[in-house]
């Protein structure tokens, strides 16, 4: 009794560490994959279904083979069920293997599976088991359950055989899919395309998988190994298009995803699945998790017809890719093209378009890349779409009508892969253990041919970009700057959309003169910047860059674009030719506008005159500035330059108050310069609104160039000086001076001199103090002088009269018993000076008194 009792317990013992070998080892290991019932596998006759007792069953749902270290596992998926009302437990049933040599072997749970002990009644618990074999076919393997009974005789009662049907296969058939529970997360895959690529002497398998997660949080597939399987069940690992991280898929998205991996030239295609493994850690082995056949290979399609879209998909994301517009111009014997990509994305994530690769193919089969400035991704949000912008020069003899833009991407990033135990066919070699990113072509765009039109002054065309702006160039000039000239051209912008307003955004701008040469400094400016432009509203913009004053022109290239981080986005292209518009001429007496939405003003020409010097003269002119605005405002800064009727330029200085400006008050300001000595009755004034910056310039800020340039012919004078010293000009001052008188006391070396001045201002117009100077000159009747500078403030009162003592010294005055004395006022100007007026006056002699005649 007690031996047989004991052979009992020995039997039971080895059978449960048979069926359950490193049960601690395992206990604690996180479930990362489980495989679901599905109806694509059902359909491949795997029908063993097995009676346990006691209202205990047993279902086949899956089974595979994977190839590893020279040997081979063998995986299957059992369902028990318990219809009973005790629960029953897993250590009493023993699945094992026998392989066609009719060799048997246990079938031992993987490790996530080793914790399930028992069946709850009325519940299911799926095993997974594993067995290895040496072959790499499931055909002629059988299955079969013993279960334990101590009434039998060996204690293990044999309830059931299965021989696997000769054409099983485990893999998903082509266009089926099946739900997976893979990391815990329920993912329905499908297989959606497999391409073979031949490209640069290598041949690369791409593979389409359509995968939905209807978890609750995203997944991806890290974790599991991607395997290219053929027929012969040789395999290759393949890796993610998108990189080493894998694409992750949302809750209830569906997303396509990408995998690729060099193969022999000589693979054979037909009966090629895809496969996932998972590494057993415990068990030091890799078991297939899920195959599925794929459909048969084709062709990557690379041509894009003129003016059609690729459809990508970037990291999961639909992102349509188009040459938006391109054309053509000639320089040289060289054809450069200006080629507009734009990607849009059609999903409902931002998503940020890889550095592609870009060349042009000839058709003579020639290669010429472009190289960016800089190589940086577009980030796209939900349904935006942006441009990038391709200059590409090649030789002009090229058939210029059937080029193509070649789009090259590189797919599956560096990272290391593990080895498959029989990588290849016929002695293929193993793949190294870090893989470098494959260099494949996404697409071959047809580029359409069209030459470069030039743009010609006030006709409308039509928008460039899809912003929606039709454009006229509405003029351009050329202006002296200081030592170089401003090209500035004025565009008149237009929303061509009937019922939607749009932004016109922050712009920059590259100029290009002859082709080659970048004007310096470009400036865009205007006013409605980051505004929106109603429907069939235009708003004007100014494009403004340097040039040497020496260089001839012959074409100007105007691109406007906009900027975000590295990514150039085109606005409008504009080629035009290197003919500039004079400068229009104001008509005598008419005032040079300012039109600067707050800023408008007038300023009208109140005199100029001239400053004769020894060598050369000085040209002054002066203008009131009247403001037009219904605020109280800061005046627009003006320059301006003095221009001879041969074409000689005088840049002027500009004398400009800084205080504001009420509604409709005034300010006075000066342009002077110093000019060839009798020059300067010939010379016209040209007027502009000064900028800085991209905006209109600031009061006592320099200037960076100048707008709205008009030219106003002068009428400088050389004043003549009055008789009298009554009522001069000397602005915005109006002088008298109404009494003057001279005392000599008999014997003394002394006159006493007195002047009144009566003095009145224009108080409605201010005025910066421009450095002029008012000298008064006395000259005594023995032809000496003596000069005094009034200053305003001391000498000057505004308004009213201010007495002026002054005394002449001169020991030969002793001598003198009368006499006259000459008062002359001066305005003087950078050491130039005009009189403006003169007036003798005669002397009051007091002769001594005699003592005599005082008795």
């Amino acid at each position: 009794m007690n031996s047989t009792k004991f052979r009992v317990m020995a039997i039971l013992m080895a059978a449960i560490l048979a069926a359950a070998p490193q049960v601690e080892a395992a206990a604690s290991k996180t479930e990362t994959s489980q495989i679901a019932k599905s109806a694509a596998q059902k359909n491949a006759n795997l029908a063993w279904s097995v009676k346990l007792g006691s209202n205990v069953t047993a279902k086949l749902d899956h089974a595979d083979v994977w190839q590893q270290n020279g040997s081979h596992a063998a995986v299957f998926t059992l369902t028990y069920k318990n219809g009973g009302k005790s629960a029953a437990r897993l250590v009493s049933y023993f699945p094992k293997v026998v392989l066609p040599g009719g060799s048997v072997s246990a079938a031992n749970p993987i490790s996530k599976d080793l914790a399930k002990k028992k069946v709850e009644p009325g519940q299911s618990v799926s095993v997974t088991y594993y067995a290895k074999t040496d072959s790499s076919s499931l055909a002629g393997m059988k299955l079969v359950m013993d279960v334990w009974n101590p009434q039998v005789k060996g204690y293990l009662q044999r309830v059931g055989t299965y021989r696997m049907p000769a054409n099983y296969s485990a893999a998903v058939p082509t266009g089926s899919s099946t739900k997976l529970k893979l990391g815990g997360t329920p993912v329905t895959v499908q297989a959606e395309s497999l391409e073979i690529i031949k490209y640069d002497g290598k041949v690369i398998a791409k593979v389409g998988m359509y995968m939905t997660n209807h978890g609750g949080k995203v997944w991806n597939d890290r974790g599991f190994e991607p395997h290219l399987v053929t027929a012969s069940g040789n395999s290759f690992p393949l890796r993610h298009e998108a990189g080493a991280e894998g694409v992750p898929v949302q809750p209830k998205e569906k997303k396509l995803i990408y995998y690729i991996t060099e193969v022999p030239s000589y693979l054979k295609t037909a009966g090629l699945r895809f496969l996932w493994t998972e590494n057993d850690d415990t068990l030091k082995l890799s078991l297939p998790v899920a195959s599925f056949k794929l459909p048969a290979a084709t062709a990557p399609k690379w041509d894009v017809k003129a003016g059609e879209a690729k459809k990508l998909t970037i990291r999961g994301i639909p992102v349509d890719a188009r040459i938006r517009q391109s054309s053509l111009r000639a320089s040289g014997g060289q054809g450069i093209w200006t080629i507009e990509m734009a990607f849009k994305n059609k999903g409902k994530k931002s998503v940020e378009v890889p550095a592609y690769e870009f060349a042009i193919k000839a058709s003579e089969g020639s290669f010429h890349p472009y190289t960016p400035d800089a190589k940086a991704g577009l980030t796209l949000r939900p349904g935006e779409e942006k441009t990038m912008v391709m200059e590409i020069t090649l030789p002009l003899d090229l058939k210029q009508d059937r080029l193509k833009l070649q789009m090259i991407g590189a797919s599956g990033t560096a990272g290391s892969s593990k080895p498959s135990a029989n990588p290849g066919e016929s002695g293929s070699e193993p793949p190294p253990e870090v893989q470098e990113p494959l260099t494949l072509p996404i697409a071959y765009f047809a580029i359409p041919y069209q030459t470069e039109r030039k743009s010609s002054i006030g006709v409308e065309y039509g928008a460039q970009s899809a912003k929606g702006f039709a454009y006229t160039l509405e003029s351009i000039q050329r202006l002296p700057w200081q030592d170089q000239d401003l090209i500035v051209a004025k565009l008149r912008l237009r929303n061509t959309q009937e019922s939607k307003s749009l932004p016109l955004p922050e712009l920059k701008a590259n100029v290009t003169a002859d082709e080659k040469t970048s004007l310096a400094g470009p400036e865009v400016i205007a006013e409605e910047q980051g505004s929106l432009i109603a429907p069939g509203a235009s708003t004007e913009v100014y494009v403004m860059a340097r040039i040497p004053y020496t260089k001839d022109i012959r074409s100007l290239r105007f691109e406007l674009f906009t900027q975000q981080e590295a990514a150039k986005t085109s606005f409008l292209t504009m080629t035009t030719s290197g003919m500039m518009q004079s400068i229009g001429v104001l008509e005598k007496g008419k005032p040079y506008t300012v039109t600067a939405a707050g800023k408008r003003a007038e300023a009208q020409e109140r005199r100029t005159v001239i400053y004769e010097g020894a060598d050369s003269d000085i040209v002054y002119s002066e203008f009131v500035l009247t403001s037009n605005e219904q605020r109280r405002v800061q005046a627009a800064v003006l320059k301006g330059y003095f221009q001879s009727p041969d074409g000689r330029i005088y840049e002027a200085e500009t004398i400009q108050p800084e205080a504001a400006l009420q509604p409709g008050s005034r300010q006075s300001i000066v342009f002077w310069a110093r000019v060839p000595k009798g020059s300067a009755s010939e010379l016209g004034l040209a007027l502009g609104t000064a900028m800085s910056g991209g905006k209109l310039a600031e009061t006592g800020k320099d200037a960076t160039g100048v707008l709205g340039v008009k030219k106003l012919m002068l009428n400088p004078v050389r004043p003549a000086a009055s008789s009298s010293l009554t009522q001069l000009d000397w602005y915005p001052y109006s002088l008298s001076v109404t009494k003057a008188a001279g005392h000599l006391q008999e014997g003394s070396s002394t006159i006493s001199l007195n002047a009144t001045l009566d003095v009145k201002r224009s108080e409605s117009i201010a005025a910066a103090d421009s450095g002029r100077k008012l000298i008064l000159i006395i000259k005594d009747s023995l032809g000496q002088t003596q000069e005094r500078t009034l200053t305003p403030g001391t000498d000057i009162q505004v308004p009213g009269t201010r007495s002026i003592s002054m005394e002449l010294t001169d020991e030969q005055y002793k001598k003198l018993r009368g006499g006259w004395f000459n008062l002359t006022l001066v305005d003087e100007f950078q050491n130039e000076r005009i009189t403006l007026g003169s007036q003798s006056y005669n002397l009051t002699f007091q002769p001594l008194l005699d003592p005599n005649e005082e008795r």
